[in-house]
């Protein structure tokens, strides 16, 4: 998240030192910051995403191994907590 952030800062940077003849240019750069803005907003709705299915997907696999461990006979039981070989 902070390369994104470097790079409409970036980008940012860019556009209000960029040298442009004409009147058009604070309405360019409006224009330009708008849609920046807008691919900002679009960009965390991306990695919000993202990180509401990876916790899914981590909550899963925890359940998974979970039920695992629970099967096979370990959970509970008098080993106070702890695996040891026997030899």
């Amino acid at each position: 998240m902070g390369f994104v952030l470097g790079l409409l800062l970036g980008a940012i940077g860019a556009l209000l030192y960029a040298p442009k003849p004409g009147d058009s240019t604070r309405e360019e750069w409006r224009m330009r910051a708008d849609e920046l803005k807008k691919r900002a907003d679009d960009l965390q709705k991306i990695a919000q995403k993202i990180a509401d299915d990876v916790s899914v997907k981590g909550r899963e696999v925890i359940e998974d191994a979970r039920k695992q461990w629970e099967s096979s006979g370990r959970s509970g039981g008098a080993s106070g907590g702890s695996a040891s070989k026997s030899s």
